[in-house]
């Protein structure tokens, strides 16, 4: 039978350069979008086979939303989100979280494409992107 031990210092700096990467890479690959970004906070209540959690949304597209978190569900799983519109109707909407954002070694959010959108939340997503997204009517001077 093998022996484990610890890695050395060396190894674990390695292994923490690397970890870093693969972030960065990941990071890099999510800014390839389809959809423009627009900013977006509402309030959020999402269901997994592995969490629940109350929080805040940072900005949507339409084809996903940011959700702010410091205990995301694990990237590849399906989630179910109740999103409060400005309208006040609340929207359920079934999506994959694709990402994570982290801030040095914590998590702090991530990214979920959505999958499945009923009719009326289609609808709601749809005209509040289009305001979000109309230059306003009037500038300061």
């Amino acid at each position: 039978m093998t022996k484990w031990v610890q890695p050395s210092e060396t190894e674990r700096r390695e292994m923490a350069r690397y970890e870093e990467i693969e972030r960065v890479v990941a990071r890099q690959e999510a800014d390839v979008r389809q959809h423009e970004r627009l900013s977006f906070a509402a309030e959020v209540t999402v269901k997994s086979e592995t969490n629940f959690f109350m929080g805040f949304s940072e900005n949507i597209s339409e084809g996903g939303i940011f959700l702010a978190t410091l205990s995301p569900p694990a990237v590849g799983e399906s989630i179910t989100i109740t999103v409060k519109m400005p309208s006040g109707e609340e929207v359920d909407v079934t999506g994959i979280v694709r990402w994570h954002r982290f801030n040095g070694e914590m998590a702090t959010g991530c990214g979920v494409q959505f999958v499945e959108l009923s009719f009326k939340a289609r609808m709601e997503f749809e005209v509040m992107i289009n305001e979000l997204s109309r230059d306003p009517l009037f500038f300061e001077v």
